[in-house]
């Protein structure tokens, strides 16, 4: 019973220390360092895209059905790598609302629109590893959940975030994996639907922050369609595949 007010007060002293910290050393761009600015307007412009991405299926059953579209706002690299890297490593949640507009949009001008229509969606966000969730504090995803989900509705569409996935991965930051073939040991076979979540017939997005290699949603996608879900596609800031079609 005293796990919520020890949480409560770790928030307001990280509240208390970040606003500490923004006066004694104003903050820069995420991005470039410009001054005053949490991502400055040249930046932000790097998250203006809708990259393409086919994501292949990996072995067989359910999994192995039609490959899912990903839509991306940015390729990961330059001033919108940095930024990211500040925001879900170094913990500058000042970019939450930030990357969630970006979502936001991402979310209205991708094709998954038409998709949605007439359907209730799930807006899934990708889990991460318990350890990482204990050392960022936070679902660091399910802010760009939220405003694809509110991006959505403002369209007509019956969508809600639904943070149903959960991850027993171990090990290090999978952006830093050597290899794919590393990445998906890691992550393989690690991702479910969580006890008691209701997913027969109904309709998903998946959320996440970067695509790699595409471990990651691979397994989201098998989880969600071994659970009877249907995976409309999938919408991330960033997709580290530079040669890819952008609309």
């Amino acid at each position: 019973m005293m796990m919520p007010r020890i949480s409560g007060a770790l928030q307001l002293a990280s509240r208390a220390w970040r606003m500490t910290r923004d006066v004694l050393f104003p903050r820069g761009c995420a991005g470039c360092d410009a001054p005053d600015a949490v991502l400055c307007e040249q930046c932000a412009g790097r998250f203006d895209q809708c990259r393409h991405r086919a994501l292949e299926s990996a072995g067989n059953g359910a999994d192995s059905e039609t490959p899912v579209s990903v839509w991306s706002a940015a390729a990961y690299q330059s001033v919108a790598r940095h930024a990211i890297l500040a925001w879900k490593d170094h913990d500058d949640v000042e970019l939450d609302a930030v990357f969630g507009s970006i979502m936001h949009t991402l979310g209205r001008r991708s094709p998954l629109v038409p998709l949605c229509a007439g359907r209730t969606v799930m807006v899934v966000p990708a889990p991460s590893s318990p350890s990482s969730m204990r050392r960022r504090g936070r679902w660091h995803t399910l802010p760009l959940a939220e405003a694809v989900a509110v991006g959505l509705r403002e369209r007509g569409i019956d969508a809600v975030a639904a943070p149903m996935l959960v991850s027993t991965a171990s090990g290090g930051r999978s952006v830093q994996q050597i290899s794919s073939a590393q990445r998906a040991q890691r992550i393989g076979g690690h991702i479910a639907v969580a006890r008691g979540m209701i997913c027969q017939g109904n309709a998903v997005i998946l959320v996440d922050d970067i695509i790699t290699t595409g471990s990651t949603l691979r397994q989201c996608v098998r989880a969600c369609r071994q659970s009877g879900a249907q995976v409309l596609g999938a919408l991330t800031l960033a997709d580290a595949v530079v040669e890819d079609s952008v609309l």
